[in-house]
């Protein structure tokens, strides 16, 4: 019997001759795949995500997405990848859940590497491998059309797609085998004079309402207005300090709130991106002291930031294995004992030191434009502490490992597994939501940072915020991820061991950072012994080990600033910098007299117990004068 995805392209073929259009229903072959019209992905930045994904698989080196925003009336997103031949684009509909990438139908078609289906034509590692992430933009429109070309024909495919959504009732009347029909397609070609020209565009068109508002973030906005009106339980949502605005629901070129962003008109994609960082890094200074993007951002710009996570592109500044000694960071090998120093050569990066590989990419790059933001990964690794730990410097610790599951059995073991990892020691990990571990497979994550660090149970509270890490697997675990691409299925052996090794890792890290401490602790205990410590420094420093550990860090420095003193660059340093001004203002408004040297080791003691790890400044310094009111009252 024919496929129908073989007669479908055969329909294509004709239609080029013909002019006449070709129509045919979306299918899929797994009542299970039946609710990828529902909406399985959680966040707009999902389905973007998967079109993205969809065009690094093409091998494209650049995609451009456009939202108009803040209107959101229609969504763009276009590739210079390899396109698809009426082949292909027949399959896509026809098997909606069936992949031809990492098959041996994908050699036939054209999708996948002919010696090796798990790679592109152009030899990258596949992300994609399901078939639905096209088919991601549901959860935003039912209406959508693509148009794609492949180098060499002298016609261009479009595809106009209508969907449709599943009821329960639907599903549960269906038998064994029913192939649901999820929509209908229009295809349509015509003449392409640009034989060379290739790539896909995607429209998004009659975008839901719920769709648009979620990335106009307007409930936010709309909590804010109850707020204002003393119309709202509880404490208010923080307004964010860089927005797109908000236009009238009326007439969407009318601002009723004026946007707010960290970029001008006339700066080019690549600083946009920079200038959104470093907006985000020095909320640090005047906001609270470890910055959280959704108070800095709203939704549409942390979706800016979570794609930039998330896809397959440049560092901001350098891949953490292009590293080398003269960026000021002690490196350690993580063996099966230890965690060993590292020594590199003038000009030697570390992947080269260690062998790490992850940071090249075959095809030789990939950029990906929001709205003439260009996408750059937000992590970098400072070659100065952000704080006044004595160890003196950042630390990174890496890792190699190739597992000895590929010669398990399949069925008990799952597969080969192999991957590369960092983790990034500093006082300070800023923003709050890069502090965790990121797993990227295949060059991409669907995955925020888990700040638990994959379920790790020892009580390190204080140095697991301290640490960022990213794994970088090279072979295997997409087995274990589940559908959406945003968790993973924990009894999968492959996930499993990768999180007993980055347990092992923490372990060796905060070991090493023990040890370290050990030795500037001892020698600072030597040094007190000669001289009288004051018995308020004494209770702060039994407070502190009490809190912290024997071997932890020592307290922060705390610093009482007079009016008009720079407070922005200690702030950015981790040092504990207040208003002695304002203090001193509140102090006498309640007849108070408490000494600096009290204040200085309150916060200390505060600091001790983590009370002030998610306040303001604002609120850290009039939770001091409140507290100080209340032990100076007479």
């Amino acid at each position: 019997m024919t496929d129908r995805a073989e007669e479908l392209a055969l329909e294509i073929h004709r239609g080029r001759q013909s002019g006449q259009p070709v129509r045919t229903m979306l299918r899929v072959d797994d009542r299970v795949l039946a609710r990828v019209t529902d909406g399985i992905y959680r966040r707009p930045s999902s389905a973007f995500r998967e079109l993205i994904s969809n065009a690094y698989d093409a091998d494209a080196t650049e995609v451009i997405l456009q939202t108009d925003a803040p209107r959101f009336e229609r969504i763009v997103v276009r590739d210079n990848g390899r396109g698809m031949s009426p082949e292909m684009l027949a399959d896509l509909v026809t098997h909606i859940g069936g992949s031809s990438k990492r098959t041996a139908k994908g050699k036939r078609l054209g999708t996948v590497d002919p010696n090796d289906p798990k790679l592109s034509i152009g030899g990258r590692r596949l992300i994609g491998k399901i078939g639905i992430g096209m088919f991601s933009v549901s959860q935003l429109t039912q209406h959508f059309q693509v148009i794609t070309k492949r180098r060499g024909d002298d016609y261009r495919t479009s595809a106009v797609i209508i969907m449709k959504t599943h009821t329960e009732e639907m599903l549960a009347s269906a038998s064994d085998g029913d192939v649901f029909e999820t929509g209908s397609v229009t295809i349509t070609s015509e003449p392409a004079a640009d034989i060379e020209a290739q790539g896909t565009e995607i429209i998004l068109m009659d975008l839901t309402d719920q769709a648009r508002e979620l990335l106009q973030g307007l409930e936010r906005w709309r909590l804010l207005d109850r707020a204002s009106a003393g119309d709202i339980d509880g404490a208010p949502p923080k307004r964010p300090t860089y927005h797109i605005g908000r236009v009238a629901p009326e007439d969407a070129d009318v601002f009723v709130e004026e946007p707010e962003l960290p970029w001008s008109a006339s700066d080019t994609p690549v600083a946009r991106f920079r200038k959104l960082y470093d907006a985000v890094r020095n909320e640090v200074r005047d906001r609270r002291a470890t910055p959280v993007i959704q108070e800095s951002l709203d939704d549409y710009l942390g979706m800016i930031w979570l794609l930039s996570l998330a896809v397959p592109v440049r560092y901001i500044d350098r891949h953490p294995f292009d590293l080398t000694a003269e960026d000021g960071i002690g490196f350690f090998n993580l063996t099966t004992r230890t965690a060993e120093a590292v020594e590199l050569a003038a000009g030697q990066t570390i992947g080269e030191r260690l062998g790490l590989t992850s940071s090249v990419d075959p095809v030789g790059g990939f950029r990906v434009l929001v709205d003439d933001v260009e996408l750059m990964r937000p992590i970098s690794f400072d070659r100065d502490l952000r704080g006044n730990s004595e160890i003196g410097r950042p630390l990174m610790f890496f890792g190699k490992v190739v597992s000895g599951l590929g010669a398990v059995p399949p069925e008990s073991g799952g597969g080969a597994l192999s991957f590369e990892a960092y983790l990034y020691w500093n006082q300070k990990i800023t923003p709050k939501e890069n502090n965790g571990v990121l797993v990227r497979v295949n060059n991409a994550s669907g995955v925020l940072f888990d700040p638990a660090f994959l379920g790790y149970q020892v009580s390190e509270l204080t140095r697991l915020r301290q640490l960022m890490s990213e794994i970088f697997i090279t072979e295997g675990l997409d087995a274990a991820l589940n559908i959406d691409r945003e968790s993973f299925n924990f009894s999968h052996p492959h996930y499993q061991y990768l999180q007993k090794w980055v347990h092992f890792a923490v372990r060796q890290t905060t070991n090493k950072l023990k040890g370290l401490n050990k030795e500037i602790l001892d020698a600072r205990r030597t040094r007190a012994e000669e001289s009288r410590a004051s018995r308020l420094d004494v209770l702060v420093d039994q407070v502190w080990q009490s809190r912290r550990g024997a071997d932890a860090e020592p307290p922060p420095t705390v610093r009482l600033a007079l009016r008009g003193q720079a407070l922005l660059d200690d702030r950015e340093r981790g040092v504990l910098v207040y208003d002695a001004d304002q203090l001193a203002e509140k102090a006498a408004n309640r007849d108070v007299a408490v000494e600096d040297s009290q204040l200085q080791a309150l916060a200390k003691v505060l600091s001790a117990w983590g009370l002030l790890e998610d306040l303001s400044w604002d609120e850290q310094q009039s939770l001091l004068a409140d507290i100080a009111a209340v032990f100076g009252a007479r």
